[in-house]
């Protein structure tokens, strides 16, 4: 192959042509596994990086969570023996600062929803409706309709049904007496988690929100031109 090579392209024959352009290619194939290589390597090391820091940011952040509602819980306890927090107050309450106005909130987030009554108590209001009301009154035949209405997820809206609870004594029908009860025993109020969110004032003298949310945080590419990139492991 060594002679092959120091020969002239015109000297060689059509067979060692063959030959020198598949070892040619050969070559090109390994040097670009290689490359292939060196660049999954480096591109697993990042995602490893970043995601042990990632992990580790998340333990901080759960442990600090953990903290603030156990010593706002607490506060929560001094706060009763002097009325701080409103009597209306479902579990979430904010605290503030009289000196730096900086605030701090805990908040329940819940989920308000119906559980299966809810369905039989619109059949018996839709029957109702029907026999009784479309014909006779067809613009509140279609305001109570309305508010049976339904979000994109196939669920009633509370402030919806409220409304509509409202009038409960407007027909004694028995269909819709059924179903107005139907309606409040099926409404469920289902805790989904606790937040706590924490603010500064800024110079206009309004609530500054301090973001723990990674997405949130505000970062254009233009603000980290200059960063030390995170290193690989």
């Amino acid at each position: 192959m060594k002679q092959m090579e120091n020969k002239k392209v015109s000297e060689l024959t059509s067979e060692e042509l063959k030959q020198l352009l598949a070892q040619k290619e050969e070559e090109l194939k390994k040097e670009h596994q290689i490359k292939r290589d060196a660049y999954v390597l480096s591109r697993n090391k990042l995602v490893s990086a970043l995601i042990e820091q990632a992990k580790q940011i998340s333990e901080t952040l759960t442990h600090f969570k953990k903290g603030c509602m156990h010593s706002l819980e607490n506060h929560r306890i001094k706060a009763n023996e002097y009325g701080d927090i409103r009597s209306n107050s479902k579990g979430g309450f904010g605290i503030r600062n009289n000196e730096t106005g900086n605030l701090v909130r805990l908040e329940r987030n819940v989920v308000h929803e119906y559980d299966e009554r809810a369905q039989q108590a619109e059949l018996l209001i839709k029957e109702f409706l029907e026999d009784k009301v479309k014909k006779k009154d067809l613009k509140t035949f279609k305001t109570i309709t309305a508010l049976l209405s339904k979000n994109k997820a196939g669920d009633f809206n509370p402030s919806q049904i409220a409304n509509l609870l409202k009038v409960r004594d407007n027909y004694n029908d028995d269909r819709w007496t059924k179903a107005m009860q139907l309606f409040e025993e099926a409404y469920v109020e289902r805790e989904i988690s606790w937040s706590v969110s924490f603010f500064t004032k800024n110079a206009m003298g309004k609530d500054e929100p301090i973001v723990l949310s990674f997405p949130s945080i505000p970062v254009a590419f233009s603000d980290v031109e200059n960063r030390e990139p995170v290193e690989a492991l």
